[in-house]
C-alpha cells in the first residue's frame, strides 16, 4: 500500500512521535480530539502552558491541514469515527489524548500511550501522565480498555517491542487481527 492510498490517521495525541509525518499522508483525513487540537494550536504556547514534546512544525501541520478541509475533530468519548473504529478520551497523557476501539472478529483497543508497555497492565501501573496527579485516572483507563478489548491481551501498548513478537510483522509493521 501506498502512502497515498491511506485515507484516514488518527492522531491519538500530538507528541513528535505520534503526530510527525502526517504530511506523508497527502490525501488521508487526520482525526485528532478537538481539545488537544484547540490546546496545542493556542494556549500550550502561551506562558504557563505545556508544550513538551510537541513539535511546532507538527503542529503548524495540523493547522494546515485543518484549512484545507482535511482534519476531523472529535468532540469527546466513545464515539464513532469510522464504522467499526470508535475513540476514547484517554488520561491526559497529554491535554487530550485518545485511544481507539477497533471492531473485527474480536476487539482490539490500540492504546497508544495511555499504556506504554504490556508491563503497565499486568502490574496495574500507570504510563506517563500530565501530572502526577492524573495517575489514579491512568488506571482506570487501563481497567477500561481491557473491558472494552474483552481481554488484557487485545489491549496493544504505545510503545512496547513486544507487539513486533506477539503479532505478524512486515517490516518495521505489525499486523493486529
Amino acid at each position: 500500500m501506498k502512502a497515498e492510498d491511506i485515507t484516514d490517521v488518527v492522531i491519538s495525541h500530538a507528541h513528535w512521535d505520534h503526530m510527525g509525518g502526517i504530511d506523508l499522508f497527502p490525501k488521508a483525513t487526520v482525526w485528532i480530539q478537538k481539545d488537544e487540537f484547540r490546546y496545542y494550536t493556542a494556549d500550550a504556547w502561551q506562558a504557563g502552558g505545556h508544550n513538551g514534546g510537541i513539535d511546532p512544525d507538527d503542529v503548524q501541520q495540523l493547522v494546515r491541514l485543518n484549512t484545507a478541509g482535511r482534519l476531523r475533530l472529535v468532540d469527546g468519548d466513545d464515539v464513532e469515527i469510522i464504522p467499526g473504529i470508535r475513540v476514547f478520551v484517554g488520561s491526559r497523557h497529554t491535554f487530550a489524548s485518545q485511544y481507539l476501539r477497533v471492531e473485527g472478529k474480536l476487539p482490539y483497543v490500540l492504546a497508544s500511550d495511555n499504556v506504554y508497555f504490556y508491563r503497565n497492565l499486568d502490574e496495574h501501573k500507570a504510563s506517563a501522565t500530565f501530572s502526577d496527579a492524573d495517575h489514579p485516572a491512568n488506571i482506570k483507563a487501563q481497567e477500561r480498555m481491557i473491558q472494552l478489548a474483552g481481554a488484557v491481551e487485545r489491549v496493544v501498548p504505545g510503545h512496547d517491542a513486544l507487539q513486533f513478537q506477539k503479532y505478524p510483522t512486515h517490516g518495521r509493521v505489525a499486523k493486529i487481527k
